[in-house]
């Protein structure tokens, strides 16, 4: 019996079924769920800088340093790269040493829209356990999405940074003043 001869009871060879499978494959394909950040496009990207000390509560007049504890300013540039304006909701620091950072404070403030395709330098103020020249491999966890104050509808995962930060110099030792924030120094 060769392929495309018929069957007894229907009339359909085993040929047409086939290709009919063949082009039902691709139908259900297509169906599938679309990820999130398709629709939004692509995730921020996020480059460390540099990291400055504001040691043993020198800065405490500095709002961002509003508790006057031990603090850091860690710097960042980040860029949006989707085809909508970005919010930041979160950012949390971490590191690998022990020390401990609380986030107090953030320019541009919590709610300041990124346009697509911009940049901008974002500063984070963080209270600490220590406030010593130190080197860590410290992580940055931030939360993103396109409304504030969220939560974003298209649920974007966290972008995880990690980084060496090979010392903490003083803003003053850098040719800044006392509590200046620099804005983004590349690492």
């Amino acid at each position: 019996m060769s392929e495309n001869t018929k069957t007894a009871g229907d009339g359909i060879s085993r040929r047409t079924v086939t290709k009919a499978m063949a082009w039902s494959v691709p139908a259900i394909a297509v169906a599938a769920p679309i990820p999130a950040f398709a629709a939004s496009g692509k995730p921020p990207t996020i480059l460390p800088g540099k990291v400055f000390k504001w040691p043993g509560g020198s800065c405490a007049g500095v709002p961002a340093a509003a508790s006057g504890n031990k603090a850091y300013l860690f710097t960042f540039r980040v860029t949006n790269t989707s085809n909508k304006p970005i919010y930041i909701y979160s950012v949390d620091i971490t590191t690998t040493s022990g020390i401990t950072f609380s986030t107090v404070g953030m320019v541009p403030g919590l709610g300041t829209p990124l346009a697509p395709n911009q940049s901008t330098d974002v500063s984070v103020w963080a209270n600490s356990s220590d406030s010593g020249n130190l080197t860590f491999q410290a992580t940055a966890t931030i939360t993103w999405g396109h409304n504030y104050p969220g939560p974003d509808p298209d649920n974007h995962a966290p972008i995880v940074k990690t980084w060496q930060v090979n010392g903490t110099p003083t803003t003053t030792s850098q040719g800044y003043s006392q509590c200046q924030n620099p804005g983004y120094i590349g690492l």
